[in-house]
C-alpha cells in the first residue's frame, strides 16, 4: 500500500450542524456576545429606538427590539444562512465598510446554539414573518402581525452543547458583562434611544439625545459627568478625534469606564489607552485610569477591523498619528483647565480663622545652582565661608488678588474657599508639590536650580546599588541642585540640596530620590530623568510643611492657579475638590 493510501480517511469534512458549532465558538463567545451582534444589527438597520432584554444572565433569555427598516419573507430566511450578509458584495468592499456587522455569521451562529426567534416586518408591509429555529434546525417559517423593525428572541443558550455552558459564569458576572456592552451601545450611539431589562425590570430608560454629553449624563449621571472635561474635535491626516476626559486627578484602578469608539463601534484599542495614561501621568495617582469617552472617525481605508471574530480590536494603517493626536488632544484638554486669576481684588470681606498661626521654620539663603558634580574619588575641595548670620525672617505676605474666597480652615492642611461655581476644598500638602515640582522643572530645564548649601556638611554611607544609581544620574541631581562629592569608597559628602527640597534632612531626601531613580530605572538625561528627581524633591517639599497660615495658604493658591496643571499634584492626588451650587443642590434635595 503506498503512503498516500495509507493517509487517505484521516481528513473528513464537518457535518452542516457540527460546523455551524465550531463558527458560533467564534462569534458566540457568551451571552454579552449576543446582545452585542444582535444590537449592531439592529443599528445598521437604521433602528431609532431598540429596547433589550434578558433573564438569568442571558442563558434563559435575550431578545432585541427594534424599529429599523425590517427584512421580507425571503431575506429573513436567507440571514439565517452562514454568511449571508447585506453589508459587504466583495473583498474589496472589505477595506471601505461602515456597518456594524458585515460577515453574516452572527444570525446562523446564535440560532445553532438556542431555541432561536425571528419577527421581522417591513414598513409598508401588510404582514410580518416569523422563523423559528432549534439547535441550527429551521422549525418554520409563517406570517405573523409585527411592527415594522426586528423582533430577536434567543432562549436557553447553548442548550444542545451543555459543555460549552459549563464554561460560562455566575449570574451576576454574565449580566454585569450584558450591561457593559449595553452602556457601549448607549455611548457610541446617543441619538438612538435605549431601554434595557433584566428579569422584567428595568435598568436603562433612554431617550434619544442630542448630543454626547446628554447621553453621559442620562447613562451615568450628572455627577459622573461633572467629573469630566470636554475634548474639542482634533483633526489629523484621515480622521478626526473628539469625546470627554476626566479632569485631572480624576480616575478609577479598571478601564471600565474608558470607551472608544471607532467609526460608531465600541472597540479595544491599545493605540488609543496608551498615550491617555502618558498624558495623565503627571496628574493622575499611580495605579488609575483617566475616564474617558473618545469617538475617533477614520477613513475605513486606514483601518483594518476584521481582525478579530468580535470586531473588537483593530489595526491601524498609521498607529504612531493616532497615539500621537491622542496624547496632543488629552494635553490640550487639560492644559485649558488651567484657570485665570482675576484681575482686579475679589470683594468680599477679609477671612476670619480661629486661631494665631505660627510662622512657618525660617531658610538659608540659596546659593546659585551647581555647575557639575562629581563622584569620582578625590580629595575634597574646600567649602565656601558659610551663612554666618541668621537670615533675616521673611516678611508676611499679604492676601493676594484671586478667583477664590477663603473661608476657613478644615483640620491643619485642608482650606475652604468660595469660588464662582460652589464650594472647593484646598489640600495644600498637593498644592506645594504641584509648585515645587513645575518651578524645579522650569529651573532644570534653564540651569538655574538654586543650591542651599549646608552649614555642615553630611557624610552618608550609601549600600552599593543607590552608589551606583546616584553615580549614574549625577548630571540630573546637579541640575537639580544637588552638591554632592564622592568621598571614598560608597560614600558621599553631602554639601548642599535643593533649595526648594524644604527642611527635610538631606540623608532621607537623597534615600527617597535614590530610591525613585531604582524604581524608574536607568534614564537618559532629559525630560524623563528631571521628572523623577523633582518628584522626589517636591514630594519632601510637601512633607516639611508645618501648620501654615490663612496667608501663606492664599499666597501658595496663587502660585497653584499659575501652574501649567493646577488641579492635581505630580503623584495624581488632587490640589483642589469642587462641590458645585448644582451638586450641593442636589445633596440638599433641592434639584
Amino acid at each position: 500500500m503506498g503512503e498516500r493510501e495509507k493517509h487517505m480517511g484521516k481528513i473528513r469534512i464537518l457535518s452542516d450542524e457540527t460546523a455551524s458549532q465550531v463558527a458560533a465558538g467564534e462569534v458566540v463567545e457568551r451571552p454579552s456576545s449576543i446582545v452585542k451582534e444582535l444590537s449592531e444589527n439592529s443599528l445598521d438597520a437604521g433602528a431609532t429606538r431598540i429596547v433589550i432584554e434578558f433573564a438569568k444572565g442571558g442563558t434563559r433569555l435575550i431578545s432585541v427590539r427594534d424599529d429599523g427598516f425590517g427584512m421580507d419573507a425571503d431575506d429573513a430566511v436567507l440571514c439565517l444562512e452562514p454568511h449571508a450578509t447585506s453589508k459587504i458584495r466583495n473583498a474589496g468592499d472589505l477595506a471601505t465598510v461602515r456597518s456594524m456587522g458585515f460577515r453574516g455569521e452572527a444570525l446562523p451562529s446564535i440560532s445553532s446554539v438556542s431555541r432561536f426567534r425571528l419577527v421581522t416586518r417591513e414598513p409598508g408591509a401588510d404582514a410580518g414573518i416569523e422563523v423559528m429555529v432549534s439547535g441550527g434546525k429551521l422549525e418554520s417559517v409563517k406570517e405573523a402581525g409585527a411592527p415594522p423593525g426586528t423582533f430577536v428572541e434567543v432562549k436557553d443558550l447553548f442548550f444542545n452543547i451543555p459543555a460549552r455552558k459549563k464554561f460560562l459564569r455566575g449570574e451576576e458576572t454574565e449580566a454585569a458583562q450584558i450591561l457593559q456592552v449595553v452602556h457601549g451601545l448607549a455611548i457610541s450611539s446617543p441619538g438612538v434611544g435605549l431601554e434595557c431589562r433584566r428579569d422584567g425590570r428595568t435598568l436603562l430608560a433612554l431617550p434619544a439625545a442630542g448630543s454626547l454629553d446628554v447621553r453621559i449624563r442620562d447613562l451615568f449621571g450628572a455627577a459622573f459627568l461633572d467629573r469630566l472635561i470636554y475634548v474639542p474635535p482634533f483633526v489629523g491626516e484621515g480622521f478626526e478625534l473628539s469625546g470627554f476626559l476626566s479632569k485631572p486627578g480624576e480616575g478609577r484602578r479598571d478601564r471600565l469606564q474608558q470607551w472608544v469608539i471607532l467609526n460608531g463601534r465600541p472597540v479595544t484599542c491599545q493605540e488609543i489607552a496608551q498615550p491617555l495614561r502618558e498624558a495623565y501621568a503627571g496628574v493622575l495617582q499611580g495605579g488609575l485610569q483617566p475616564l474617558a469617552v473618545h469617538h475617533l472617525e477614520m477613513d475605513p481605508t486606514l483601518m483594518d477591523c476584521n481582525v478579530h471574530p468580535a470586531k473588537r480590536l483593530v489595526r491601524f494603517v498609521q498607529p504612531e498619528a493616532v497615539r500621537r493626536a491622542v496624547f496632543d488632544a488629552a494635553q490640550a484638554a487639560l492644559m485649558r483647565q488651567r484657570p485665570t486669576p482675576s484681575p482686579s481684588p475679589a470683594q468680599s470681606p477679609a477671612p476670619v480663622f480661629r486661631t494665631p498661626e505660627p510662622e512657618l521654620p525660617r531658610r538659608l539663603e540659596p546659593d546659585p545652582p551647581p555647575q557639575a558634580t562629581s563622584l569620582s574619588p578625590q580629595p575634597p575641595k574646600p567649602l565656601e565661608t558659610p551663612h554666618d548670620q541668621p537670615p533675616q525672617a521673611p516678611t508676611q505676605p499679604q492676601a493676594p488678588e484671586i478667583p477664590f474666597r477663603m473661608m476657613g480652615r478644615v483640620g491643619d492642611y485642608f482650606f475652604v474657599l468660595e469660588g464662582p461655581e460652589g464650594l472647593v476644598l484646598l489640600d495644600v500638602r498637593s498644592a506645594r508639590e504641584r509648585v515645587t515640582f513645575e518651578r524645579l522643572i522650569r529651573q532644570m530645564e534653564t540651569g538655574s536650580a538654586a543650591c542651599q548649601r549646608l552649614l555642615l556638611p553630611e557624610i552618608l554611607e550609601l549600600p552599593a546599588r543607590e552608589h551606583a544609581w546616584i553615580a549614574d544620574h549625577r548630571e540630573g541631581l546637579a541640575e537639580a541642585g544637588f552638591l554632592l562629592e564622592s568621598f571614598g569608597g560608597l560614600s558621599l559628602k553631602i554639601e548642599g540640596v535643593p533649595a526648594l527640597a524644604g527642611h527635610r534632612e538631606p540623608e532621607k531626601l537623597l534615600h527617597e530620590v535614590a530610591a525613585s531613580l531604582r524604581s524608574a530605572g536607568r534614564l537618559p538625561r532629559g525630560h524623563g530623568l528631571r521628572e523623577v528627581v523633582a518628584k522626589a524633591v517636591c514630594r519632601s517639599a510637601a512633607s516639611s510643611l508645618t501648620s501654615v497660615s490663612p496667608e501663606e495658604a492664599a499666597l501658595l493658591l496663587k502660585e497653584l492657579l499659575t501652574c501649567e496643571l493646577p488641579y492635581a499634584g505630580p503623584f495624581g492626588h488632587p490640589t483642589m475638590i469642587q462641590f458645585s451650587f448644582a451638586e450641593l443642590d442636589r445633596k440638599f434635595g433641592r434639584a
